[in-house]
């Protein structure tokens, strides 16, 4: 019988860069050939119902990850890495190098999020090893059948959280009816905000202005068809400060319920918030907890978007709103599937205070309605089940 190995931190960080640099050479042990006493790794694809547009920031399918020990598994999901193939190469390497034989419990993923805490990969890694780390809660919660959010406090205080839809991967023509459509099929489902992306014309500096026009029209007339729905707006780092200062007299009447990103964070967020009163949103695809650290000291937004795909996995999450408590609000960068959503629902659920409302890919064709997820006239519910309590919605996978 293979023993467990003992986790090295401090060699894990200084052999990461090359084992990373040679993931595209290697091969993964792949589901249901490994040992007994071997953890597993397997990929899968969910095909994303709405698909998506060009203009989208995060482009793809849903990309899970299942680690089994041959009795119990655990799913993670590394959507929206835009390299699918090389996300599940790098994965297989590290799975294979350090976790494969890992002695699975809280404080060794506490020591492995500590180590890698270090490092500095980039996108892709970041979003293959958040996958993995997603997988290894649900396995560890499922062979304790307890859910996910148990393994950190005995009773939850909340019952359900607030959803905010986001209907960018369901507008085709992204006209001015198209959207008047759509907001009128979600509020005819419960969803009372909703978070939209009408800038795709702005795509460089030149111009930027006279191109965000169409989008503020967009905006004017969805407001003015829909007066008691919150808008939030994501601009996806698509202007410069002052071009966007210069907007800043045209949104203010739309009463939205956030600016998410309108320039890359940094400095300029401080004479931004002296500009407007309006909500200011950011955060969604930075890994571990530098930068949140920053963004919080800095108070530049009022509220962080960290996401479990990109940010290291439930346990950084976790982090970063136990970073934020007292200080921002946070809401989970979430345009994405099942899983991504029940491992932020589980954090909410541990830090309840702090997380008010969590970010749901409108599934406008209902097609998300076998996953687990009971949502209802825009909530999420949290259940009792182990692990992320997705029952059944993959067992028709191979």
């Amino acid at each position: 019988m293979n023993s467990k190995k003992k986790w090295d931190r401090r060699g894990f960080v200084k052999a990461s860069s090359a084992v990373l640099a040679s993931a595209s050479l290697a091969t993964y042990m792949p589901f249901g050939n490994a040992t007994t006493d071997a953890l597993q790794l397997d990929f899968f694809t969910i095909k994303d119902p709405d698909g998506w547009h060009p203009s989208l920031r995060l482009k793809g399918d849903w990309l899970i990850f299942r680690i089994s020990d041959g009795r119990f598994t655990g799913y993670g999901e590394a959507s929206h890495s835009k390299q699918d193939q090389r996300c599940q190469e790098i994965a297989g390497v590290l799975f294979n190098k350090y976790f494969r034989d890992f002695d699975l419990n809280l404080d060794n993923l506490a020591s492995i999020e500590s180590a890698l805490a270090e490092t500095n990969p980039d996108f892709v890694t970041a979003t293959a090893l958040s996958g993995i780390n997603q997988a290894l809660y649900e396995l560890l919660a499922k062979r304790e059948q307890v859910p996910v959010w148990r393994l950190f406090r005995e009773k939850a205080t909340i019952e359900k959280v607030a959803l905010y839809t986001t209907i960018n991967r369901s507008l085709k023509e992204r006209s001015v009816e198209e959207y008047l459509e759509l907001v009128g099929e979600l509020g005819r489902k419960g969803f009372k905000q909703f978070k939209c992306a009408p800038f795709e014309k702005v795509n460089s500096p030149v111009n930027a202005v006279a191109n965000a026009q169409e989008g503020l029209r967009t905006l004017e007339a969805v407001r003015k068809h829909f007066p008691d729905m919150g808008i939030r707006v994501d601009f996806h780092e698509r202007f410069v400060s002052d071009d966007f200062f210069e907007l800043l007299a045209e949104l203010e009447p739309l009463s939205l319920d956030w600016l998410e990103e309108p320039f890359p964070m940094g400095g300029d967020y401080r004479k931004l918030r002296q500009l407007t009163n309006t909500t200011l949103a950011g955060g969604e695809i930075f890994w571990g907890m530098k930068k949140f650290r920053e963004i919080i000291d800095e108070k530049w937004v009022d509220v962080i978007m960290p996401d479990v795909k990109h940010i290291g996995g439930f346990g950084p999450l976790l982090s970063a709103i136990k970073e934020g408590r007292g200080q921002v609000q946070v809401s989970p960068h979430n345009p994405s599937g099942p899983v991504s959503t029940a491992a932020s629902l589980h954090a909410a659920a541990i830090f309840p205070g702090t997380v008010k409302s969590l970010e749901f890919a409108f599934d406008r064709g209902d097609t998300r309605a076998s996953t687990g997820e009971r949502v209802e006239n825009g909530f999420i519910y949290l259940n009792d089940s182990p692990g992320w309590g997705l029952d059944g919605l993959f067992d028709s996978v191979n």
